[in-house]
């Protein structure tokens, strides 16, 4: 659609990020946090909701604008033909994320196939024994740092089960994503990326190759397996589409669930009657999980191009502009979930929260996620009764993403509970 004269004007009277009187202790809000300061973007967005809710933030690229209210998040999740998921104009990976249309159905069912209730509860044996071995020996040294110690070997061992990738190649794996990421994030998400992060990432893909055609002759039923035939058998997909689609299962499957664990201990240390309740009350993870999902969940922004100009909160946003949907702006929305929002309430209705995105591109490994998170803070429940660290030494929050946010290093001191 053609922008009109009316749009221009009015997306030229929105004033920019940098230009805004923040209150004391706050940045102006930048697309990539190259400095970390928005590692806790909490204070920022209560703040956007009250005074910004459409926020205009210059990048050398091109302008992006910020959607921080629950109510005009919700109605651009749900409007697929307007907030386009495309932001692109070809789309660089084989990605669902960056997809819309038949193209973004075609790819889902692919991996919908493998990601059937069956599929997921033929791993949870699997989940239970890797969570029960790092929870032991994590609560008998009494701590470490949860991501390495934790939460990366139980994603890692639990994507590749259900992948089809050989859990002994998953060190290498591992490095391997991080190139991806990199690569993925710089030509779609406006993120600098790492030095050579293509090059590394052509490793991966040939040897991403030769495991789909082992599960192709294998048959495999791993959701790997499911890509493989779309390949081969059915021609739905490239030989690099497939190979592609397999590195966005992985990616997708354990460095968002890696996160989303991490949060919690910032929760347990903050409301430490909670490991006594989940312990009581085992039952009660699932609430847990979903108050997490949606207090810290690490998907924070949702990128859209608009295929037409759009009014939000008394402001037009021009056709054609990048915007990004506020998921963990909107998921403390006061005007939504009451004043209380800000505040972690495992008892809270959390029916509508964004943590798993929503409509059409809602996540389609959300129930892996859950298992995981589930068992493992069922297990740490009782095996420990409290948790430690100084925020200033022992944390450490990502920084320099444009899409997730959450722990990326904490080394934590925790209490054995007495069995």
């Amino acid at each position: 659609m053609t922008i009109t004269s009316t749009d221009e004007t009015n997306a030229q009277t929105l004033p920019y990020s940098h230009e805004l009187d923040w209150p004391e202790g706050l940045t102006p809000w930048t697309v990539i946090d190259e400095t970390g300061v928005q590692g806790e973007p909490y204070a920022h967005f209560t703040w956007m909701r009250e005074n910004h809710p459409v926020l205009r933030v210059a990048h050398p690229q091109e302008d992006v604008y910020f959607v921080s209210r629950y109510a005009d998040v919700r109605k651009g999740m749900r409007a697929a033909k307007i907030y386009r998921n495309q932001v692109n104009d070809e789309v660089p990976f084989a990605f669902p994320t960056l997809m819309d249309g038949s193209a973004h159905m075609k790819i889902r069912k692919v991996v919908a196939a493998g990601f059937t209730p069956k599929a997921i509860g033929m791993v949870a044996d699997r989940v239970r024994d890797v969570a029960t071995e790092v929870v032991d020996a994590f609560s008998a040294q009494g701590g470490g740092e949860v991501t390495e110690a934790l939460n990366r070997p139980l994603t890692m061992a639990t994507i590749s089960g259900i992948l089809g990738v050989p859990y002994k190649d998953v060190e290498q794996f591992d490095s391997w994503t991080e190139s991806v990421w990199a690569w993925f994030a710089r030509v779609s998400r406006m993120a600098p990326g790492l030095p050579g992060d293509e090059e590394v990432s052509q490793d991966l893909f040939d040897y991403l190759g030769g495991i789909l055609e082992d599960l192709y002759r294998q048959e495999s039923e791993a959701v790997g397996g499911h890509i493989a035939r779309a390949w081969v058998s059915d021609g739905t997909l490239t030989r690099q589409q497939a190979i592609e689609l397999c590195v966005f299962v992985f990616i997708a499957g354990f460095d968002t669930t890696t996160r989303l664990m991490g949060g919690s201990y910032l929760v347990f240390r903050d409301n430490p009657n909670l490991l006594d309740r989940l312990n009581e009350r085992p039952e009660d993870s699932e609430k847990f999980v979903e108050e997490l999902v949606r207090f810290r969940g690490p998907v924070h922004k949702a990128p859209r191009r608009l295929a037409e100009s759009v009014e939000v909160a008394g402001a037009t946003i021009p056709a054609g502009s990048v915007v990004r949907l506020l998921l963990a702006s909107a998921n403390r929305d006061e005007a939504h979930w009451g004043p209380t929002a800000g505040v972690f309430d495992i008892d809270r209705d959390t029916e509508g929260h964004f943590g798993f995105g929503h409509g059409v591109h809602q996540c389609l490994g959300s129930p892996l996620a859950r298992l995981e998170a589930r068992i493992m803070f069922e297990l740490l429940a009782s095996r420990i009764d409290g948790v430690d660290f100084d925020s200033a030494h022992d944390l450490a929050l990502l920084k320099g993403n444009s899409l997730t946010n959450g722990v990326e290093r904490l080394t934590v001191k925790v209490n054995a509970r007495r069995r």
